[in-house]
This record gives structure tokens, sequence and C-alpha cells, in this order.
């Protein structure tokens, strides 16, 4: 917000020169952390892709009257030149895993029971959260914020397990 409010107190009512992206990209980078520089690069300055996939959602009740969801989660990182060639690229980033509840209607996506940002270096995780109710779905990714090959795979209907 504080980049954007900067461009607009900038270039706001003005004739040209008009902003570019790279007045945009330029007041971001200032405004973002060190450790979270990363993510300019990758979805401003690169092409990068994901392939980010639930292979697994199941939930437990506990004793508590809480329920324990845990996602079996597996994701990769993918860098491609202006050809298109694609190399898979190490990964150490913060994703989204969330749930929600069943859908209403003829709506996509229930209520958001819960969302959270998580480090997940690539390969296969297991990922556990505790919610006041039972899920409908998880995943990772589950509002499809990143370039991922195939976006449907983020999510699975979540099987009840342990009564």
């Amino acid at each position: 917000n504080a980049a954007l409010k900067e461009i607009i107190e900038l270039y706001a009512y003005q004739g040209p020169p008009y902003p570019n992206s790279y007045a945009l990209v330029d007041r971001l980078k200032k405004q973002t952390p060190p450790e979270l520089q990363y993510l300019i690069k990758d979805l401003f300055e690169e092409i990068t892709l994901f392939e980010n996939r639930t292979l697994e959602a199941t939930v437990k009740k506990l004793d508590t009257g809480k329920f324990l969801v845990s996602l079996e989660v597996e994701c990769s990182k993918w860098k491609a030149d202006e050809k298109g060639a694609e190399t898979e690229v190490e990964m150490d980033d913060w994703l989204e895993v969330g749930a929600f509840a069943k859908p209403e209607g003829k709506n996509r996506y229930g209520r958001l029971l819960h969302s959270e940002r998580i480090q997940l270096k690539g390969g296969k995780r297991t990922v556990s959260f505790e919610l006041e109710e039972s899920p409908y779905e998880a995943g990772i990714d589950p509002r499809n914020f990143l370039i991922d090959r195939m976006p449907d795979d983020n999510m699975k209907r979540v099987e009840t397990v342990g009564l």
C-alpha cells in the first residue's frame, strides 16, 4: 500500500511522462523487506512457475473438540527463459495453505476457515493445523495466487480419519 500511495502522490493528475511498470516495481522493492525480495524477482522480473499439489487432505476430531487437518503436499518451482525453456530451481518460499467450508449454492468455494502462509522447500511435506470446525476441502495455494502449471490439483476434498 505504501508503494501504491507513493506512485499516486508522484503521478496523480499529471501529464506525460506517465509512470510505467518499472516505477511500480522500484517502489515495491523499496517497501519489501530483504528476506522477501525474491518475490519481486519471481512475480515481476522473471517467468516463475510452480507445481503445487495437494496429494492428501485429512481431518481428525480431537478430544478438545477441535479438528486437526493434515495435508500431504508436493511443490516445486520452475524458471522459464524467453524461449520457454523451463528449468527447475531450488524452492524455499512462503506459500499459503488453507481450508474451506462446504460451498453454498452455485459458489465454487465455501467460507474460508483457515489461511496461513508457511515457508516450504520443494518436495513432499506434511502440513497440519487445527480448526474449530471440520472443513470440506483444503490445500496449498488454495486461492491460486501463484502461477501454477496445474492449479486444479491444489485443493482436495478432506477425508475424515480416526473415527
